[in-house]
């Protein structure tokens, strides 16, 4: 009777460890996917640094090339700019911008009521019509307050 017992409690050991130690398939799969996925963010970062630095290289030779092809600074003399007396040139043929005043973005936006159109202010929607101040006193949910305009 033991042993029998042993016996079985040594296969299901086994078994327990022989399906704790192996994995399945799917997730050999998800750890292959995840190494490769390290490994091709690993490449294409150093590809990325690889072409910064020859994008960077070449714009500095290009730069380089660039300042030697234009032609040299002329040199002068502290002495030399103070011996000559300038005088102011003045173009006559330049006339100046006209100048517009600028213009306030309250009136330019739309459904914006324009000076001088006060009856359109007072025909708006929700607007109370003159006379109605009874009206007004009377509405539902009004506050009287102490000292206030009554």
């Amino acid at each position: 009777m033991n042993k029998k017992r042993i016996l079985a409690f040594t296969v299901v050991a086994a078994a327990l460890i022989t399906l704790t130690a192996y994995k399945t398939k799917e997730q050999q799969q998800q750890e292959i996917a995840q190494a490769i996925a390290m490994k091709l963010d690993e490449y294409r970062m150093m590809k990325q640094e690889e072409c910064t630095a020859r994008v960077n290289t070449e714009a500095r030779n290009r730069f380089e090339a660039y300042l030697a092809s234009l032609p040299p600074a002329k040199a002068t003399t502290p002495g030399a700019a103070k011996a000559k007396k300038t005088t102011p040139k003045t173009n006559p043929s330049v006339t100046p911008m006209p100048q517009t005043p600028p213009q306030d973005p309250q009136k330019q936006r739309g459904g914006a009521v324009q000076e001088g159109n006060a009856e359109q202010q007072k025909q708006r929607g929700g607007a109370v019509p003159q006379g109605d101040a009874e009206q007004q006193k009377r509405r539902g949910g009004a506050v009287k307050v102490e000292g206030g305009n009554n």
